[in-house]
């Protein structure tokens, strides 16, 4: 029996070969070269203190020039199969230059040629470097290149979004953790006439229909702003991690310990945590001294930290809880526990707590008494 293909071939039918793929238009480029002295990164990344401040495990020579800094203007905030990237700004070092490269689609036909270029950098970088890229940046082009008929896993790339240990450090003595804030607070950097975020999306629509490039000009001038401050904001916090104790603010040295506990570096937490047991962050310290030794089981310099406490007047319902624990199951001073359980009673407003206080309360009270009757 003739096959399939012997039979289209007596009909005179070919195979229809692949459609041409249209050519990719070009995107408008721009590059600007600044002195890397300036940015205070050494030639090669210690691998430690990048672990430290983020949890990556880099190769133990990581060099400079294998960084990529990434940041995208987009035509939305909120991400989703709608937003676009119109704008990529790559960031990277080469000689003696820091080059910051923009690649901009000024129309959509554009796309292609601005995703080529995003995949070129990207592959020849060992880490990515983003201010919030994990969850917006990466996630968002990934799935243009996938709109675009292309596999490209770039969350896999080795990552360091730096907006997690920037957190990690200025939050509780900045509370706002902005690239903008960061700049002014840390880095002395202000920003003169830049165009907000917020409105980066409607200006590109803007010019969109008009065709005003000075629209597109005050983008360009913020974008490249973000990438030159992140490998800033890089060397700050590496300068943090790699001597924390002569950081001025209290509240970021005792920020640093708490990250280098997570790290497992209970030592150089707790030297942290004694350098900022002053100030404003001084019960913050001292409970984290005083669960860290718990946890090692030396539970009589853990219990020394919170008498502490109590003798300098920072005596509360959770200082009056935890000391009564320990002296009830690991230091065996009941009667000590019953009276802290009686005193954090006195102190509690939540209806919930006074209740578990009480039962912990009137057990304790049993355990007393029972003892009292052996001495008996």
């Amino acid at each position: 029996m003739p096959s399939l293909r012997d039979r289209l071939a007596s009909y005179g039918t070919k195979p229809k070969k692949p459609a041409p793929q249209p050519a990719r238009t070009e995107c408008y480029r721009t590059q600007e070269r600044t002195p890397r002295g300036g940015y205070g990164l050494s030639d090669c990344l210690d691998a430690g203190l990048i672990n430290d401040l983020s949890g990556l495990t880099v190769p133990e020579r990581l060099p400079l020039e294998s960084l990529l800094f990434l940041d995208t203007e987009t035509t939305g905030l909120s991400g989703g199969a709608g937003t676009i990237a119109f704008l990529t700004g790559l960031g990277w070092f080469e000689g003696g230059d820091f080059v910051v490269e923009q690649d901009l689609m000024r129309d959509y036909p554009e796309e292609g040629a601005m995703l080529d270029r995003v995949l070129e950098r990207v592959e020849q970088a060992e880490l990515l470097v983003t201010f919030n890229g994990r969850t917006f940046d990466l996630p968002l082009l990934e799935g243009r290149f996938t709109m675009n008929g292309r596999r490209v896993p770039l969350t896999r790339k080795l990552h360091l979004d730096l907006l997690h240990p920037a957190r990690a450090v200025f939050k509780l003595r900045l509370r706002r953790c902005r690239l903008s804030s960061l700049e002014e607070a840390v880095l002395g950097i202000t920003r003169e006439d830049d165009l907000p975020g917020a409105e980066v999306p409607k200006a590109w629509f803007d010019y969109l229909k008009t065709g005003d490039f000075t629209l597109i000009e005050r983008i360009l001038e913020h974008n490249v702003q973000d990438i030159k401050s992140m490998p800033l904001i890089l060397a700050r916090l590496m300068e943090m991690y790699r001597a924390p104790l002569e950081e001025p603010h209290q509240e970021d040295i005792f920020s640093i310990g708490r990250t280098l506990e997570k790290r497992g570096q209970t030592e150089r937490a707790r030297k942290c945590y004694y350098a900022a047991d002053k100030g404003t962050v001084s019960r913050l310290a001292r409970l984290r001294l005083a669960e860290s030794y718990r946890r090692e089981t030396d539970y009589a310099a853990s219990a020394g930290i919170y008498e502490r406490m109590l003798s300098e007047g920072q005596a509360n319902t959770e200082v009056l809880v935890r000391l009564a624990i320990l002296y009830e199951h690991r230091l065996n001073r009941p009667g000590e526990a019953l009276r802290l359980t009686q005193r954090a009673m006195l102190l509690c407003g939540d209806e919930a707590e006074l209740e578990r206080l009480n039962r912990r309360y009137q057990r304790l009270k049993r355990k007393t008494e029972r003892t009292d009757d052996l001495w008996d």
